[in-house]
């Protein structure tokens, strides 16, 4: 006699600190993975949706901050902030991921209400 599990609410049948921490783990891949594998459960498609925008728009300030300081030959006073760029990423990158395998929902200030605003259809 085998004992069946009750189907789940999350992708591909992951634990929702594990869906949601793996949607953080691997970016804008994750993300999207989660979001389009299926489950109804809002904390696993708030992590990948969070996901998705926060990596997007880090990526897009990482190219503009870039581009300004090649083309305007502003490395000394760009890199500060180009530093500062990169260790954010990488603490934002490490707080959403751990919170998610902790089980605890993140927000993200600022990404978080672009998040809402995004995908405001797809997390109701």
């Amino acid at each position: 006699m085998s004992v069946t599990q009750p189907p789940k609410d999350t992708p591909f049948g992951l634990d929702q600190n594990i869906a949601a921490g793996l949607a953080y783990l691997f970016g804008i891949i994750g993300g999207v993975v989660m979001l389009l594998g299926g489950g109804t459960n809002k904390f696993v498609r708030w992590a990948a949706a969070q996901s998705i925008v926060l990596w997007a728009t880090f990526i897009i300030l990482w190219w503009a901050v870039t581009i300004i300081m090649g083309a305007l030959h502003l490395w000394p006073f760009f890199f500060p902030v180009w530093m500062v760029l990169r260790i954010l990423g990488l603490v934002l990158w490490l707080w959403t991921f751990i919170a998610a395998f902790q089980n605890k929902e993140v927000t993200v200030p600022i990404v978080g209400d672009l998040t809402r605003n995004i995908f405001k259809s797809y997390l109701q």
